[in-house]
């Protein structure tokens, strides 16, 4: 989730920025191919997106989504496969589609790895015609792109060659799928795609690796994965270097650099790039971001306790600062959103068992499942994956009714715990921000109590659990109050035992959960009841006026649930259980 983005957008200084990407190979095969899911629609309407693919039926998919969607923004995706020139080309057709590509397969090395050959063997092969991304710009009249993503299955670096012009002149992020063993034949691996891209004036930031088991093995290391094949990789442009003179090196490509960081979750660089325009444009409103950093890092509540000034970053912008945020650095207030999280940040950090087992977290929980049983749902018997399950307070609830459980939890102290208190059921560790690609067991029930607000990644997280639930997905979750699909990005403690581990949260509206999850289930219901407890509201018409967290329940099924206490709908007025 993106620090400073929504104070940026709340201050007005995107509203001059005109964001423009460009995806190749852009079939959507869930959230994580949909650009408005992972928070580029912060940018709308100033914003314009370009997928291509070399399936037309994909493209078309794609296009009448998006009009019956009734987006925001301009998006449009093009049936023309991209490469380094324009000509003619094989397309080597794959078992599933996603994996087609303009290098045959090699079936060979595919044979000697778990769950490939279905995917990447050949199915059929058909002459199309390809072109270049700089054709394509040329011919349209695009003359700027800001973040360009392939992912064409080995093809990556044709397509940066045939980019070359509009690399030179726009281009500030790509991220690239990139191969270290040749999983199709001949073609150009992780150091060609690297070195073409460093040539090019980029930085490798990051990679997201995928990794593979050998097919025939019985064994698997519990401390490596697999043999990594390939990874998404993250190249930024470094526009602030001071011994080079970069022809990009404008303040509004700075501050775009500095909004794709902080979407692509690098808000250290978006941090260290705000800062620079503050410092170097300080006699030009436009780029004074004094407030707005000083506004998101306010979320922090270790900063708060010991005094944004305190940090050096902050101190360089204290005669940047003015009204409300002059006086938070000064200590003459503070952020009321944050205030109460700021208060337990200046105690000592408790442990899980001071945590879980306080009265009111005991009290909390008493609520929830109570008001689970009160569903009448058919739980007894079913092969439960719990996840988020922190020292296990919600297990017994399930083992009590004969449930198989496979209970998971982020946190390697919970962990700990979890296993001292259940030691006759399989306890794994399991990050729904970065989920095992190993868990391949499908569950009757996914149960998901107050973890997805925890999450910096709820949609994907959402998508996951989906592919292992059978029948029912029961979550609660805390919400926003209000009537729109959003998503608010939050920061949390991640050194406390019940927030976000890795420090960033969200508070989705209960239409943007609403939503997700029909994306992957059939029905959606909402209880016409709550628990009987005051983070549980019961009118939604209009915000709770104390600064308690604000909680819903939604159950995704399979199949349609006949119940009385359940309506397909998100209501507006609920009741107490």
């Amino acid at each position: 989730m993106p620090v400073f983005l929504p104070s940026l957008k709340k201050s007005g200084h995107l509203d001059r920025l005109h964001m423009t990407i460009c995806n190749v190979g852009s079939r959507k095969l869930g959230n994580q191919n949909d650009y408005a899911s992972q928070g580029w629609s912060i940018f709308a309407p100033q914003l314009a997106i370009y997928g291509f693919d070399a399936d037309a039926d994909a493209c078309d998919d794609a296009n009448a989504e998006l009009a019956a969607r009734q987006a925001n923004w301009t998006e449009k995706h093009i049936p023309l496969a991209l490469g380094k020139s324009v000509g003619e080309s094989t397309l080597y057709v794959t078992q599933h589609p996603m994996c087609s590509s303009l290098y045959p397969p090699n079936e060979p090395y595919l044979a000697r790895f778990a769950g490939l050959p279905e995917l990447v063997n050949l199915d059929f092969t058909v002459e199309i015609e390809t072109t270049t991304l700089d054709s394509f710009c040329q011919e349209e009249g695009i003359e700027e792109i800001d973040f360009l993503q392939i992912d064409v299955q080995g093809a990556e670096l044709d397509v940066l060659a045939g980019a070359s012009w509009i690399l030179e002149r726009s281009i500030l992020c790509v991220q690239v799928e990139v191969e270290f063993s040749s999983l199709y034949v001949n073609q150009p691996l992780f150091s060609e795609v690297d070195t073409f891209l460093r040539n090019q004036g980029f930085t490798l930031f990051d990679l997201n690796n995928a990794y593979r088991l050998r097919a025939e093995s019985p064994v698997r290391s519990l401390v490596r994965p697999g043999q990594l094949l390939w990874a998404d990789a993250f190249y930024f442009r470094d526009l602030i270097q001071e011994e080079r003179d970069i022809p990009l090196k404008t303040p509004d490509k700075i501050l775009k650099l500095a909004c794709i960081a902080d979407l692509m979750n690098f808000p250290d660089y978006a941090l260290e790039l705000l800062v620079y325009l503050t410092l170097h444009y300080e006699n030009d409103t436009k780029y004074n971001f004094a407030n707005s950093i000083i506004d998101s890092l306010s979320a922090f509540p270790e900063g708060l306790q010991q005094g944004l000034a305190s940090l050096p970053i902050v101190a360089k912008l204290q005669n940047y600062a003015s009204g409300d945020y002059l006086a938070l650095l000064q200590n003459r207030g503070a952020s009321p959103i944050n205030e109460s999280i700021s208060l337990k940040a200046a105690s000592f950090s408790p442990s899980p068992l001071d945590v879980f087992h306080s009265t009111g977290y005991q009290r909390h929980n008493q609520r929830r499942l109570e008001h689970l049983a009160s569903l009448g749902l058919e739980i007894s018997g079913s092969n439960v994956l719990e996840v988020g399950a922190g020292i296990g307070d919600h297990t017994s609830f399930f083992l009590d009714r004969g449930c198989r459980v496979l209970s998971t939890e982020a946190r390697q102290e919970n962990l700990e715990i979890l296993r001292i208190r259940y030691p006759n059921i399989e306890v794994r560790h399991l990050d729904l921000d970065n989920p095992d690609p190993t868990l391949n067991e499908l569950f009757d029930i996914v149960y998901c109590y107050g973890l997805l607000y925890h999450l910096q990644k709820p949609a994907e997280a959402i998508e996951f659990m989906s592919h292992h639930c059978h029948k029912i997905l029961l979550m609660e979750t805390c919400v926003s109050f209000g009537d729109e699909e959003l998503i608010h990005s939050c920061l949390e403690p991640a050194e406390y035992p019940e927030y976000s581990i890795s420090g960033y949260a969200c508070r989705p509206t209960r239409k943007w959960v609403y939503n997700q999850l029909k994306q992957h289930f059939a029905f959606v219901y909402m209880p016409i009841t709550q628990p009987n407890h005051e983070e549980f509201p019961i009118d939604w018409t209009s915000p709770a006026s104390t600064q308690t967290f604000t909680r819903s329940i939604f159950i995704a099924s399979r199949q349609q649930i006949i119940n009385a206490l359940l309506v397909e709908d998100i209501p507006m007025k609920q009741q107490h259980h």
